[in-house]
């Protein structure tokens, strides 16, 4: 009978946490994502979908960005580190200050990179698009490199 208290008295201080932060929480299902073009200055064909927060403002923001296959965004740096997950397809992305196609380290569903701040870098893919999850910090943004 014991054990049931202590028990009891250690989880309701996180059964009241839990219901403290029920107004904040997120839940969003992939068939209510809402997919829209992705505005400039991504080439045309990608798609994208806000998760949480705001690229514009400071703070964390959680985009997706979806890529048809043989799709290439230029070469490019960002503001801040881009911290990258596959959750489908496969993308390929290469250093440097050119888009080369022959270049580049494939990254499959499930996998991880991360991008620092101001490297210079590019993404495309082949047969298959790719679905990738973006987590930064704002503000944010997408510099091309011209050449």
């Amino acid at each position: 009978m014991k054990y049931f208290f202590i028990l009891l008295f250690t989880i309701i201080p996180f059964i009241t946490f839990a219901q403290k932060i029920s107004s904040d929480t997120i839940r969003i299902h992939e068939n209510d994502l809402q997919w829209k073009d992705a505005p400039a200055p991504f080439p045309a064909g990608a798609k994208i979908v806000s998760m949480e927060g705001s690229s514009k403002q400071d703070g964390l923001f959680t985009i997706r960005v979806q890529f048809p296959p043989n799709y290439i965004l230029p070469a490019h740096f960002h503001p801040k580190d881009e911290r990258v997950t596959v959750i489908s397809g496969s993308v390929f992305i290469g250093f440097g200050e050119l888009a080369d196609t022959s270049k580049g380290t494939e990254f499959k569903a499930g996998d991880f990179y991360i991008n620092p701040a101001q490297s210079h870098h590019f993404v495309y893919t082949k047969n298959e698009g790719a679905i990738l999850q973006l987590n930064c910090e704002g503000p944010w943004g997408l510099t091309y490199l011209t050449k």
